[in-house]
C-alpha cells in the first residue's frame, strides 16, 4: 500500500493559492482580466467564500491524486518527482485547456497565462511531495 503525507497534500493545495495570488495578482490580472473578458464588477459578483472554497477543494483533490499518483513511485529523487508533476501538468492540464481554447476561440495569451500558471503550480506540488512525499 502506497503512504500518501496529508501535511504534503494540504501544503501542495495550499501553494496553488500562494502562486494564484501573485500570478492572477499583480503579474498577470489586468492582462488576464482583458483576455478573458472579466471585468472588475464581474468578478465581484461570484461570492468569494464559493469562488476561493470550491477552487481550495478541487485544488486539495487534485494535490491528492498526484501524491497518490507519485506515491506510486515509492521514494524517487527530488528531481523525479518534479518531473513527473510537471508531466502532469504539461500532458494533461495544458493540452486539455489548449483543446478547450481552441475550440472556445480563446487567445493564445489566455491560454499561455493559465497554461504558465498550472506548470509552475505543479511543478512546486512535485517540490512538496518530493520533500514530505
Amino acid at each position: 500500500m502506497w503512504e500518501i503525507s496529508w501535511l504534503a497534500v494540504v501544503l501542495a493545495a495550499l501553494v496553488t493559492f500562494v502562486v494564484g495570488g501573485l500570478w492572477y495578482g499583480p503579474l498577470f490580472l489586468k492582462v488576464w482580466q482583458r483576455e478573458a473578458g472579466v471585468t472588475e464588477e464581474s468578478m465581484q459578483k461570484r461570492h468569494p467564500a464559493y469562488v476561493f472554497g470550491g477552487a481550495f477543494l478541487l485544488n486539495l483533490f487534485a494535490a491528492y491524486i498526484l501524491g497518490h499518483v507519485l506515491a506510486t513511485y515509492g521514494r524517487p529523487p527530488l528531481g523525479v518527482d518534479i518531473m513527473i508533476a510537471f508531466g502532469v501538468a504539461a500532458g494533461f492540464i495544458v493540452t486539455a485547456f489548449g483543446v478547450n481554447y481552441l475550440f472556445a476561440g480563446k487567445s493564445f495569451t489566455l491560454f499561455a497565462i493559465d497554461a504558465g500558471y498550472w506548470i509552475v503550480t505543479y511543478s512546486l506540488m512535485g517540490v512538496i511531495f518530493g520533500y514530505l512525499g
